[in-house]
């Protein structure tokens, strides 16, 4: 598991690298002129998708954390990488499936079916739509759809590639005419951020309960320790007494051993009960110490839910209003559609 994290955080941090839509190094002029090829509209480069980059590792841990698996993560985020995908949009991909984990139920086999659309020519933005649908996917790619991924990979990198450049030169063109650039996922966005501050502040008041009580417990280990210490000294003497008892030759020897003895014993049965009083202190302040770790952990627990739910709340309504947005488009393009053949038999 610790290795399986490892190369997460690794492909994670390659995908992080991978460019947003608003972050494209200027290119070649050659390059740019391959790229003036490809078609942006102007309402597509008015949308900048740098807050779901950000938000990408947030969007990880909670998928993690709702029981999507590491390895899946891995090739998830390698897929999308190998695919020029931007971050942003495998942040939207994640993100679909932890909602989706919320509203259903876990469920295994996100990087094959992730894998299964890209074969199958799903245009990448709408996977994430998909997602909330699909079966449990177990079955490993036949060599048919494995040949048909590998291509399609190949194919989506350098029309991804050519895409960013014309975007990103698409983008500065409306810069250049004052158009202002729109942040997507705004609203999801300041709701992770608030979830992680909120969770932040309950994770430090968590931390110090649990310093504080390993601190507790610390100081009562000791203290049984030094009156396990104090006894055995005890008893030491006490032995000690009854040698110098059996050793003792006239009467006033054997008095006088008697009563060292007897005082010995004295000493050893208070010592015996401090020690285990103070034993009994030990272990009541290390279950309160651990009681009061608990509580704090439940209450950091029950803050960050109610934190998360906003923010589960807030990615619902943007996937609702994306699946909104794609009917619709649909729609015009059938509409579109219609009136070109009508148009063309009239």
């Amino acid at each position: 598991m610790i290795r399986t994290r490892k190369t997460l955080a690794l492909t994670l941090g390659a995908a992080m690298t991978l460019p947003a839509l608003s972050s494209i190094a200027a290119e070649p002029t050659a390059a740019l002129e391959v790229a003036a090829n490809v078609e942006v509209t102007a309402e597509e480069a008015e949308q900048d998708d740098i807050l779901l980059v950000i938000d990408l590792p947030i969007v990880i841990a909670d998928a993690r954390e709702a029981g999507v698996e590491e390895e899946e993560l891995v090739e998830v985020v390698t897929t999308a990488a190998d695919s020029g995908l931007s971050a942003g949009l495998t942040a939207e991909i994640v993100a679909a499936e932890t909602l989706s984990i919320k509203d259903k139920g876990k469920r295994k086999g996100l990087a094959w079916f992730v894998k299964r659309q890209l074969a199958q020519g799903v245009d990448p933005h709408d996977i994430a739509v998909k997602i909330r649908d699909r079966k449990e996917e177990l079955a490993e790619m036949t060599p048919e759809e494995r040949a048909a991924f590998e291509l399609r990979v190949t194919a989506l990198r350098e029309s991804n590639r050519l895409h960013k450049k014309a975007l990103q030169e698409k983008r500065k063109a409306l810069r250049a005419e004052g158009k202002e650039i729109k942040l997507l996922a705004l609203e999801i966005h300041a709701a992770r951020k608030a979830a992680l501050h909120e969770r932040k502040a309950e994770l430090e008041e968590m931390r110090k309960a649990f310093k504080a009580a390993h601190e507790d417990l610390r100081d009562s280990r000791e203290d049984l320790r030094e009156a396990r210490e104090d006894l055995e000294d005890a008893r030491e003497d006490l032995e000690d007494a009854r040698e110098d008892l059996k050793a003792a030759d006239t009467p006033e020897d054997r008095k006088d051993a008697k009563k060292d003895a007897k005082d010995a014993a004295k000493d050893a049965k208070k010592d015996a009960k401090d020690a285990k009083k103070e034993a009994k202190d030990a272990k009541r302040e290390a279950e309160e110490a651990k009681r009061h770790a608990e509580e704090a952990k439940k209450h950091a627990g029950e803050t960050k839910k109610d934190a998360k739910k906003s923010a589960a709340d807030a990615k619902k309504d943007a996937m609702e209003a994306k699946k909104a947005a794609m009917e619709a488009k649909k729609s015009a393009m059938e509409a579109k559609k219609a009136a070109h053949e009508s148009k063309k038999g009239g």
